[in-house]
């Protein structure tokens, strides 16, 4: 039976999208005419110049999005949303356009969160039973909700380093926080994550496009990284209506890991990889799962970004089976277990596999920045 709710999102989502690919383009030649592109070095995927505000357009269809969903924000969360995603937009913003310190850039971030987390409909207090824990004393659940947010926003910060692939993930885990967010009737949150799907998807159009290509660039990642982080920590705080989840609510702490797991996996292996080697957690290098999976197999940019999408999406789908299908934590575990560690050890192999021929290529003297 289809619902008012149901038009109502339809009609969203293709406003949304189309509003994107209006913009891209718009935002494209502005960036291109004024000289503001992002250059290549070293370390980039990409080989010429290419505009890179592409986030601008993100922000103002979030913008014009929330007159069409405040009817269904009962509890005003917009109204500490939108100082939070303003400032992560402006500072994305100056990061793309003269660059920012790292500690400019967190300390910003916390700022952007502490917006959110005032918010009483964000305080995280129960686990609703995960690990037989339910009730967490305030003084650890504001910072640990802090804590979330800050490395889901820097996860995905992180993991925009090729063509498609920021956009991709973020579309998996906001297709499934919408899912969960219209299944427990909060219309409001599930209503963002839709408009942020079909601007995700015009976006991919001109991503992915060799002509018309243009980054979402941190102006871009930052917002949508802040976007999923406030809505894993709203379901997170939830009581009411959890019930009607198909699944024990034990497990949505885990399922909110899931949904973010290789942005986040990816980012604490590289640290670890970075801290072992001692280099700087922040250091610049090709260690990345994206990189490894370019530098091994000669792939394209849209060819990684599709496996680790579908890779992101493989994972998702067997846990909620798992999930729904109340097989025990234990096996959901195992499951997760084996994955991550199948995954550690094909990218130990193949970035040792890199490493040996780039030596061989420098010890015969072939060896130029276009091999790596």
């Amino acid at each position: 039976m289809i619902t008012d709710i149901m038009i109502y999102t339809f009609g969203l989502f293709c406003c949304c999208f189309l509003a994107s690919a209006y913009l891209i383009p718009k935002v494209s030649k502005i960036s291109s005419s004024k000289g503001l592109m992002d250059q290549p070095n070293n370390r980039s995927s990409h080989l010429k110049s290419t505009p890179s505000l592409g986030g601008i357009a993100f922000y103002i269809i979030f913008i014009f999005t929330l007159y069409f969903t405040d009817q269904f924000d009962d509890l005003t969360i917009s109204k500490s949303i939108l100082p939070g995603a303003t400032l992560m937009f402006f500072m994305g913003l100056k990061d793309d356009l003269v660059g920012l310190s790292p500690k400019i850039k967190f300390g910003g971030q916390i700022l952007a969160c502490c917006f959110v987390l005032n918010h009483p409909a964000f305080d995280f207090d129960n686990l609703n039973g995960f690990l037989e824990i339910f009730s967490i004393p305030i003084w650890i659940g504001k910072p640990l909700s802090l804590l979330i947010m800050i490395t889901i926003i820097n996860a995905y910060n992180l993991i925009d380093g090729i063509d498609g692939l920021a956009a991709s993930l973020g579309t998996v885990a906001l297709t499934c926080l919408a899912i969960c967010f219209f299944w427990i009737d909060n219309n409001f949150l599930g209503l963002t994550a839709v408009s942020m799907i079909g601007t995700l998807l015009g976006f991919l159009f001109f991503n992915l496009s060799e002509r018309k290509k243009i980054f979402m660039g941190d102006t871009g990642s930052l917002l949508i990284g802040f976007l999923i982080s406030i809505m894993s920590i709203r379901l997170l705080s939830l009581d009411a209506n959890l019930n009607t989840l198909p699944f024990h609510q034990k497990y949505i702490p885990l399922l909110m890991g899931i949904i973010i797991l290789l942005p986040i996996y990816d980012v604490i292996r590289v640290f670890i990889i970075r801290l072992i080697e001692g280099r700087p957690a922040l250091s610049a290098d090709r260690k990345h799962l994206h990189h490894v999976i370019i530098d091994k197999l000669n792939w394209s940019h849209r060819r990684a970004s599709f496996a680790l999408s579908f890779l992101s999406f493989l994972i998702l789908i067997i846990s909620i089976v798992i999930i729904i299908g109340d097989f025990g934590l234990p096996s959901l575990l195992i499951f997760l277990a084996i994955t991550l560690s199948s995954i550690t050890w094909v990218s130990t192999k193949w970035s040792h596999d890199i490493k040996k021929g780039t030596e061989t290529l420098m010890e015969t003297g072939t060896f130029s920045s276009k091999n790596i």
